[in-house]
């Protein structure tokens, strides 16, 4: 019997061991983990997670402006705000509600002076990423892993002691405050499982998700049009993206980073703000797009049933000139970019033939090898013109004719009524930037001319309105050093294009306008900028702009290591020619209208 006891004793020893076992790797199991995302807030500002590496915890908190609840909680999260932040806790809001509109946001942010970046996401998707199911909940994020510290609402705990958080019951805490209490001493890591409470609001409808959880979206029907309409542009042989999107196959291979780039709204590029004017070449993707395409990514990216695979039956273009073959084509003097080392900007001037006056309507810079030439400027000058260009200055002796730059590789072509004045006797001149990539190559890259039927009304021209980098000063590992700069238009202009210039340091710039009455509008805003995507964003609709119309560009610089692209952290950035320099530029192209 006394055996039988101490092997019952073993055997129960035994199974509390092993469900000890079980408990903690449940517990460590459990532990919630978020994939990176971004999104713009309702002031038209970039927000990244893994841009918040400095802070102790991120704190995001589910609004609504539909939700009544949640609006009498505003001023608790306010507080909470003030109270934390100052410990290093950052705190964003996040709008997934699809009853809000923007202005319902924005109203009920400045009626309750919130105070507090309110995250849209129209998609939804983040929501679903985040594991949010109503307005009034709160996720607490330590960034640099990402894991879910805490999900729930504010309400006062009953007084209970939490030994997984090392703290004893007392009197009027929180479940919210100890968490972030454990994240400011630096214990994070001491979480090994998402500590949740109880949170009271209104739920939030995920009909696209509820929808395509029944029924995935349809490979051939559904996804591939988006990504022929989107995507394919860029995503074919020889196109200036890293991978063809040319079957099924290749697109399931891909199609973990295609949701990443997605999330964190690096794709599709050109990520202008959508709630400011429309640009034609925006490369907008709707919401709806983006849930089908990730939706379907999450299910697996099945193929479906279709017997014909649609982006196999895509066709390469005809030819490399989209316009059709050019009236003339300018033959830029090849040039040999040896495998390594660091280039100065090439200068050429070529002569042009034109025994008359001509106007050009349309024109394409056919690069000759892309791996190696990052971008060209080029102008219409008296021919035998020697001074050297430097970007980001004007004189009366050019007129910019098109530029070449990542994104910015399409033909172009002027808008109605306008063009580009060739004088006889006058030559193009083209600085172009090299850059090596380990194998030496031969760069012969051509311009091609097309000229307009009858002479346009007005003459096409571009400003570029820089300090010229002379008083960039950007200090070490600094997050958000920002520069402006304005003009004022001595005439009436009709604005077409806008561009802004940066290097790898850029990270946003926004251009308004302060009208002869005092009045202001928003022009564009580009609140993640991107060196590597820099075209010219071509209005939908032109802006009059009376004379006397001061337009002004306001950016911000990021040289810390949160900038993936940024050369060198440590180092202090003036303003130079080199990528590794900087430059604060904004291109205006437009007509004077006479008047």
């Amino acid at each position: 019997m006394k055996k039988n006891n101490r092997m019952n004793k073993k055997l129960s020893a035994l199974l509390l061991l092993t469900l000890s076992c079980v408990f903690a790797i449940q517990s460590h199991a459990s532990a919630e983990r978020v994939g990176n995302f971004a999104l713009i807030d309702h002031e038209g500002v970039y927000h990244q997670l893994q841009k918040y590496g400095d802070s102790k915890a991120v704190v995001i908190i589910s609004t609504a402006a539909s939700c009544e609840e949640n609006i009498e909680r505003l001023h608790k999260y306010r507080l909470l705000r003030t109270t934390w932040e100052r410990q290093g806790v950052s705190f964003l809001a996040i709008n997934s509600s699809a009853e809000d509109s923007l202005g319902q946001v924005r109203l009920m942010d400045q009626l309750h002076n919130f105070d507090i970046p309110i995250l849209l996401d129209d998609s939804q998707l983040v929501a679903e990423s985040l594991g949010l199911s109503k307005a009034g909940e709160i996720v607490v994020l330590e960034p640099t892993r990402s894991q879910v510290l805490y999900r729930g609402g504010l309400d006062i705990d009953p007084v209970r002691a939490r030994p997984g958080l090392s703290i004893e019951a007392v009197e009027g805490t929180t479940v919210f405050a100890d968490v972030l209490a454990k994240a400011v001493a630096g214990e994070a890591a001491a979480i090994e499982q998402t500590i949740t409470s109880e949170s009271a609001g209104c739920a939030l409808k995920f009909r696209a998700r509820d929808h395509h959880a029944s029924a995935a979206p349809d490979y051939a029907t559904e996804v591939a049009p988006i990504l022929q309409e989107k995507c394919v542009s860029c995503h074919i042989e020889g196109g200036i993206a890293p991978f063809a999107m040319d079957s099924h196959m290749m697109v399931q291979g891909w199609s973990p980073m295609m949701k990443e780039v997605m999330m964190t709204k690096r794709m599709p590029p050109a990520q202008v703000d959508p709630n400011v004017n429309h640009f034609t070449n925006a490369r907008y993707m709707a919401s709806d797009e983006l849930q089908t395409l990730v939706h379907w990514i999450d299910a697996g990216s099945p193929r479906g049933v279709s017997e014909v695979d649609p982006l196999t039956l895509i066709q390469p273009p005809e030819s490399v000139w989209e316009l059709g073959e050019p009236d003339y084509i300018v033959e830029v003097p090849a040039f040999t970019v040896p495998a390594t080392g660091v280039l100065d900007y090439e200068n050429v001037t070529i002569n042009l033939p034109f025994e008359d006056d001509v106007w050009v309507k349309s024109v394409q810079h056919l690069p000759g090898d892309r791996r190696v030439l990052h971008h060209l400027l080029s102008y219409i000058v008296p021919a035998d013109y020697a001074e050297e260009i430097v970007e980001g200055e004007n004189d009366n002796y050019r007129e910019f004719l098109e530029g070449y730059a990542p994104g910015k590789d399409e033909a172009v072509t002027y808008p109605e009524n306008t063009g580009m004045f060739v004088p006889q006797g006058s030559a193009v001149q083209m600085s172009l930037h090299y850059t090596t990539f380990g194998k030496e190559t031969t760069d012969s890259t051509k311009l091609g001319l097309y000229f307009a039927d009858e002479k346009p009304e007005f003459q096409y021209s571009t400003y570029s309105l820089s300090h010229g980098g002379r008083n960039i000063e950007i200090p070490p590992g600094a997050v958000d050093h920002q520069m402006s700069a304005s003009y004022a238009f001595e005439d009436e202009v009709m604005l077409h294009g806008l561009r802004p210039h940066m290097h790898y340091r850029g990270k946003r710039m926004r251009f308004s306008v302060v009208y002869p009455d005092g009045s202001k509008d928003q022009i564009i805003n580009v609140p993640d900028y991107n060196f590597a995507w820099q075209p010219t964003y071509r209005l939908s609709e032109p802006m009059l702009l009376p004379a006397g119309s001061r337009v002004m560009i306001e950016g911000a610089f990021d040289n810390s290591q949160y900038n993936l692209g940024n050369p060198d952290p440590a180092a202090v950035v003036r303003g130079g020619a080199q990528s590794w320099d900087e430059m604060f530029i904004g291109y205006l192209s437009y007509n004077k209208t006479g008047k």
